[in-house]
């Protein structure tokens, strides 16, 4: 990912309520920035996609209220990727 790019996405992240250190706000899940460096942005998106998606089976193992949290999370996640990546297009 193209260093204004993550900083696009550091802030969309950090508005929907993630920490300075991209740290979820159920703490599910945090973004560093080699990781960041080493995926596109459409790659990220589909990652987060298919994490939202495998959630739902997770509910028997890890609960309801775990389930939740990393459900929540993710959203958030993937509305921020999704308002970087609409500012990208012309």
């Amino acid at each position: 990912m193209r260093p204004s790019t993550r900083d696009l996405l550091r802030k969309a992240l950090m508005a929907r309520g993630f920490s300075s250190t991209l740290s979820s706000p159920n703490g599910t899940m945090i973004f560093d920035d080699a990781y960041l460096d080493a995926i596109s942005i459409s790659d990220l998106l589909e990652v987060l996609v298919a994490r939202r998606e495998k959630i739902f089976g997770s509910v028997a193992v890890v609960g309801q209220d775990v389930a939740r949290q990393g459900y929540d999370d993710v959203v958030l996640a993937i509305e921020a990727t999704k308002e970087v990546i609409g500012l990208s297009l012309p």
